[in-house]
């Protein structure tokens, strides 16, 4: 009985099992049936997506076999690129390894070094120099954590931490032992300051030089199937290639033959650089040496040319020009724009032709400005540094030293001129080029020490100088910082930018009238400003250093700083030529130094000539290669080159012979 119970039982729970397993097949049919409608619907829309893909991919198939050709062309460039590039990579390799190693050995040094500097206990000694420097360091450093310098690259430089070694401000202080010190530690490099026996224990692996090849190893390398490498290949897209002209020869002439010459004859070439938008091509003119009856032997006639052996023609220049001061680009950055458009020219040549080219309008057009700006009435005056390589160590090639280039502009003139000489810091360069005997009256500059010396050594011209407000709300900006009590100071000078403005908007503009406004209006506030000051001064202690840096910024120099109120004609401020160095600023930071001071001199006298041309609204580029071309064609210098005549040139239509002249040139 107990068995057929279990019997019953187990049979019970197999139907159980046959009814679920019959409902869950139910189940999976119908989910089925679902996902097969579901998937007719999924077919449906991707073979419609399909086919308009498939209808774009032809369109593009057709776009992209054009295209195949092209890419196999490329692809066999790019297969030459990448086996230098391997062997580059190759090289890198190598010498990434040697640098790990000397890496590591420099980390632990500087490890051991650290552990020493921290025992170094200097701090009074730097308390010292600070109380003989007379600062008030604890607003020095309230001034440095506040203030955020966008604009100033000195002020961004100090911000983070920078220090110059070689600043005479440490020296004086006797803080330069010590700043040299700790920056050969944290910078793990050899340094200028570091003695004898410090460079003897770096561990900095030695540059491989070269050695020198024997007689032997000449004779061999010749014989070798790889040609010596040779100097001075320049390439280019050939345009033109000429053939003698012997129009110069009288008859009977005949060429001269070399048995040393590969073809027999006495014949070279001469190659002359044009740029036309997005390529460099040149032109190929063949000179031959003739026998002249009666005569010596002579030359073929030969091209046209800005400067005698100087291939450069004036759309090349123009090329250059505009990207080295109007772009600021580095040579090398145009080097490799020449490489893209095909052209290979050496650094060196490249450098020596177009400083050649400078060389000769700075000759011809520089007395031009300064005589057109002697013959104003009221300039701007300022200063700007450049890096240029020291003659003091010429077997360091990389030493540089601070030099400046001092800048004249006239604004009735339309004129700006940059003068750079060798230490040309003190006032003897822009005195004698620009000040004396000339029909100036007066000039805006800031307060640098050179200014008043000028006033001073030509008393008899009984020049005026304005110094500059724009430079005086700097340093009340600065004190402004760590003593919210300059406020006031600032809003007034600040109205007396803003009277300037509002007299700008007056229907009569002349002198007389600008005076009167400025008795009116601005004489009440420069008088109130005159007047806190004093009381700021008298005050002592009261404020910080930082305030009374700025009070005797102004009050030491009260009465330059009111000389736009004697005098309608002259400006309160010099931001006019503050402005025009904002292309030698941009330059600093792409080309970093400007090389000798020879090129310092090209490149001071393009920049005015650049800022010349923005004066007047002339494209600099245009500019250059039309008086260039006007030179080409023998043209005399005279004033209608100069940016200021520039356009007046043009308007006279007296150069019309020489722009059909430019363009058969061109």
């Amino acid at each position: 009985m107990n068995t057929r119970d279990n019997i019953q039982a187990e049979l019970q729970v197999l139907r159980m099992e046959n009814v679920r397993l019959t409902n869950e097949l139910v189940k999976r049919n119908d989910y089925a049936s679902f996902l097969e409608d579901e998937n007719k619907t999924v077919e449906e829309e991707t073979r419609k997506e399909y086919e308009a893909k498939l209808a774009l991919m032809e369109k593009e198939r057709d776009n992209a076999l054009g295209k195949a050709n092209e890419a196999k062309a490329e692809a066999k460039n790019a297969k030459a690129k990448a086996e230098k590039e391997k062997m580059r990579a190759d090289n890198a390799e190598q010498m990434l390894g040697e640098a790990r190693k000397a890496l590591e050995e420099s980390n632990k040094r500087i490890s051991v070094l650290s552990k020493k500097v921290k025992t170094i206990d200097d701090l009074m000694e730097v308390a010292d120099a600070a109380d003989k420097a007379a600062l008030d360091a604890k607003q020095v450093v309230e001034l440095i954590n506040r203030r955020v310098f966008q604009r100033n690259s000195d002020a961004t430089r100090f911000l983070n931490g920078e220090i110059d070694p070689n600043c005479p401000l440490l020296e004086e202080n006797g803080l330069a032992a010590i700043v040299k010190h700790v920056m050969a530690v944290t910078s793990g490099k050899e340094r200028n300051g570091m003695d004898d026996s410090a460079k003897k224990k770096t561990n900095r692996p030695k540059v491989r030089v070269p050695k020198q090849k024997t007689d032997k190893t000449k004779s061999s390398s010749d014989t070798e199937s790889n040609p010596p490498h040779r100097r001075r290949v320049y390439t280019a897209t050939i345009l033109e290639e000429m053939g003698i002209d012997a129009s110069n020869l009288p008859k009977g002439s005949k060429l001269i033959k070399r048995k040393d010459k590969v073809t027999g004859e006495d014949t070279w070439y001469i190659q002359l650089f044009f740029h036309t938008p997005a390529k460099v091509t040149c032109r190929e003119y063949k000179i031959g040496r003739f026998n002249v009856p009666k005569s010596d032997p002579m030359c073929s006639k030969r091209p046209v040319r800005i400067l005698e052996s100087n291939p450069i023609m004036p759309s090349f220049a123009r090329f250059y020009l505009e990207s080295k001061f109007c772009y600021n680009l580095s040579e090398n950055r145009i080097l490799d724009m020449l490489k893209g458009m095909k052209t290979n020219i050496p650094q060196s040549s490249l450098n020596l032709w177009m400083h050649q080219i400078m060389e000769m309008l700075r000759e011809r057009l520089e007395p031009l400005m300064l005589e057109a700006i002697r013959q104003s009435e009221f300039t701007n005056n300022d200063a700007t540094r450049l890096l240029v390589r020291s003659r003091e160590t010429p077997d360091d090639p990389l030493k540089y030293t601070i030099e400046y280039v001092q800048a004249a502009l006239s604004l009735e003139k339309k004129l700006c001129v940059m003068l750079y000489d060798e230490g040309t810091r003190d006032h003897m360069l822009q005195e004698e080029k620009i000040f004396k005997d000339s029909s100036i009256v007066g000039f805006v500059a800031d307060r640098a020490p050179q200014y008043p010396a000028i006033v001073k050594d030509l008393e008899g011209q009984e020049l005026l100088r304005q110094a500059c407000w724009f430079h005086a709300r700097h340093y009340l900006v600065d004190a402004y910082l760590v003593d919210s009590r300059m406020e006031m100071l600032l809003i007034l000078i600040n109205a007396l930018f803003y009277i300037e403005r509002v007299f700008l908007q007056e229907d009569d503009q002349s002198p007389e009238h600008r005076l009167e406004f400025r008795k009116e209006w601005s004489e009440p506030i420069v008088d109130r400003i005159m007047e806190m000051l004093k009381k700021m001064r008298a005050a002592g202690d009261e404020y910080g250093q930082m305030v009374h840096r700025a009070v005797d910024y102004i009050l030491d120099d009260e009465d330059a700083f009111r000389t736009f109120l004697s005098d309608g004609r002259i400006d309160m401020h010099n931001i006019a030529i503050e402005r025009c160095f904002r292309h030698i600023a941009m330059g600093r930071r792409n080309w970093l130094q400007t090389g000798s001071h020879f090129s310092a001199q090209n490149l001071a006298f393009m920049f005015g000539v650049l800022e010349s041309c923005k004066l007047n609204k002339v494209n600099f580029g245009e500019y250059i290669e039309d008086i260039l071309t006007r030179i080409l064609c023998g043209e005399e210098v005279d004033a209608s080159f100069l940016p200021c005549d520039y356009v007046r040139h043009f308007e006279d239509g007296t150069d019309a012979e020489v722009t059909k002249t430019s363009q058969a040139v061109a």
